[in-house]
């Protein structure tokens, strides 16, 4: 087969798969819509006719999305390089060398397939979309807005996915339709195309729904699915933050340092719009609190100014005029629940338990599930987390931090130990300490009791939860963007103060109470915690925030892009080490092998996937990252 058929194949397969040989589409019902419809064979000049016909192919980028060949991507490619996971269950080989550093273009998490048929996809509604204004009168321009800021928030989303894993991508701004078309794309520098994504952004921006104004399922289940599942004004804004960073942090590493003119105007952008998401969330979690009257807002004091108050959940459950704290609360609510839309997610990729196709295959796989009827059993997937997120001696959770034990299983729930120490941050449906097994160590959890997920396939085999949400934004991590644009801007002392206030109070909601020897909260109302240090100055301050974002976000697909922009912020002449010295990530993830493991990864080329060989054999046009070109078959430039 020539280049042009192998390309017409894979990549115009979404157009012409979609429109000339069969529809796999889905109902945009607000009640569900990830429910597959499937239609009959149409042809492209039979469609697009009505506003049905619209709303099943902007469903499709959904759905797309929810496939585990895109969310093990998105695991994939933020999460198991970092030192958050190591080696867990029957790992196959492509994971495994990924964990190990030994990168080559044949491995299969470097093809790139699923989010170009997304992009496609999203191109295809942009182009033909607007036809059907004057196909169907019940499609109105208010319909069109928002479906075109839909469709151009996710092309904005995958391609900023690509750049973060690849750096030089190709964009994909034409629907790719029919073979007359040029096929072949070349890549464009990461910071143009970080520009295409903050051009579609801002287009985005006025024109989706804002949060709320989706319809609300009549039912408890899912009640707020559209508003979480959907792109909204707070999503828009929320990647418009996170591009900006880095946008900031590759002109930083192109010589423009952190006072360039490029970067300081990145920081400004990106603190005005995480202000933005910050205030109108706080004006959703209040709507929400009149409904449920429960929950109050947490605050924290910066050098003795009045309370800073932030859109979180806090552990402190109104109960009349009294309060009691449950630190686990927010984390399982937002991650660990039947149904975790909670307050604070800003959006998801959504998955759904009636449909095995768009199942969360992604969290049992790679993280785990309850092996056992009583669900008190877990077994780790194919990673398991480092022992330095498991215990507190030199580790990166304080004694006193309840995301420990909300994000990681150190100990059976009858106090036995564990072969490896699983990811739970998904898998539990409830967590409580007992107290009287605190000992003499009251800063200590005491043993802790969960109650996993778990489901039996038709053979009996153990499954946890298959429709627990994937959450890509939430406000904790829009409040820690605002906090590394802070340290990284540094307009002297209000800039430092406002960004430790924000990490404060992520920081403070996880603590629980010292508690005395017979298992009562130690003083009145005074939390005890293991105290956070406030830095002196901006680089510190940026270390905090980066290690505040791994408390938090573990897990999450953050960990590796948050040490790769890191290291475009801190490199000197292309080098690594400062990202390494500084962050021990190394050290961390294989304590026996870090000088080996470093120098496979000592330059910043090295820290990004390399294109894969089917994409290299099939376009002329690319070019092989320099630190994966091991023979002249990519030297193609």
């Amino acid at each position: 087969m020539n280049n042009d058929k192998r390309i017409i194949t894979r990549i115009a397969r979404t157009a012409k798969a979609l429109f000339c040989i069969g529809l796999v589409a889905m109902t945009c019902a607000c009640e569900d819509f990830l429910t597959i419809s499937p239609t009959d064979k149409i042809v492209l000049e039979d469609f697009w006719k009505s506003k049905e016909d619209v709303e099943n192919v902007v469903a499709e980028s959904y759905r797309l999305m929810s496939q585990k060949d895109f969310t093990y991507r998105l695991l994939t490619w933020g999460e198991m390089r970092s030192d958050n996971v190591v080696e867990g269950n029957g790992v196959p080989s492509d994971v495994k060398n990924i964990l190990e550093a030994n990168l080559l273009p044949s491995n299969g998490y470097a093809t790139w397939n699923i989010f170009y048929q997304v992009i496609n996809n999203c191109n295809i509604v942009l182009k033909y979309a607007p036809g059907v204004l004057d196909e169907d009168p019940d499609f109105t321009q208010g319909d069109l807005d928002v479906v075109c800021g839909q469709m151009y928030a996710i092309r904005a989303l995958c391609h900023f996915y690509l750049v973060r894993a690849f750096r030089d991508i190709p964009l994909l701004t034409e629907a790719m339709v029919d073979n007359s078309q040029n096929l072949y794309q070349a890549q464009v520098d990461p910071i143009a195309a970080l520009d295409q994504c903050l051009s579609d952004l801002y287009k985005a921006e006025g024109l989706v729904l804002t949060s709320g104004n989706y319809p609300i399922s009549s039912g408890s289940y899912l009640r707020d699915q559209n508003n979480k599942g959907r792109i909204t004004k707070d999503a828009v804004r929320t990647m418009i933050a996170d591009v900006l960073l880095w946008k900031a942090a590759f002109a930083t590493y192109n010589g423009k340092g952190n006072g360039g003119e490029v970067a300081r105007s990145c920081y400004d952008e990106c603190i005005k719009y995480c202000d933005l998401v910050i205030n109108t969330r706080m004006d959703y979690i209040k709507a929400k609190q009149k409904e449920s009257k429960t929950y109050a807002m947490p605050s924290v004091i910066v050098n003795d100014s009045l309370p800073l108050v932030y859109p979180m959940i806090n552990s402190y459950e109104l109960l009349g005029t009294s309060s009691i704290r449950f630190p686990h609360r927010p984390y399982q609510y937002m991650f660990a629940e039947d149904c975790n839309h909670f307050y604070e997610s800003i959006f998801e990729i959504q998955h759904d338990r009636s449909l095995s196709e768009l199942g969360n295959f992604e969290v049992p796989y790679f993280y785990g599930c309850a092996t056992d009827d009583g669900r008190t059993k877990f077994t780790p997937g194919v990673l398991s987390a480092p022992s330095y997120l498991a215990q507190t001696k030199n580790g990166l959770y304080g004694r006193t931090d309840f995301r420990r034990v909300s994000y990681v299983l150190s100990q059976n729930s009858d106090g036995s130990e564990v072969d490896k120490f699983g990811i739970v941050k998904y898998g539990y449906s409830t967590a409580s300490e007992d107290r009287k097994d605190m000992a003499n160590d009251k800063y200590v959890f005491g043993k802790m009791k969960y109650t996993f997920f778990a489901n039996k396939d038709a053979s009996g085999r153990y499954f946890s939860s298959n429709y627990v949400n994937w959450i890509v934004y939430r406000i904790s991590d829009v409040m820690l963007m605002k906090a590394e644009a802070l340290s990284l801007r540094n307009n002297g002392g209000a800039d430092l103060d406002d960004a430790f206030g924000l990490v404060a109070t992520i920081y403070n909601r996880s603590q629980t109470f010292f508690y005395d020897e017979d298992g009562f909260m130690d003083g009145v109302g005074e939390p005890g915690m293991d105290a956070l240090k406030k830095p002196t100055d901006a680089a510190n301050m940026l270390t905090l925030v980066l290690q505040e974002r791994q408390r938090e976000l573990a897990f999450e697909g953050k960990r590796w892009f948050d040490l790769v922009r890191y290291a475009l912020y801190t490199s000197k002449d292309g080098s690594t080490s400062e990202m390494f010295n500084k962050t021990k990530m190394a050290d961390h993830k294989y304590p026996s092998n870090v000088e080996q493991y470093k120098a496979k990864m000592n330059t910043i080329n090295s820290l990004f996937f390399p294109i894969a060989e089917r994409e290299m054999d099939t376009n002329p046009l690319l070019v092989q990252n320099e630190a994966y070109r091991t023979t002249d078959k990519y030297e193609k430039n």
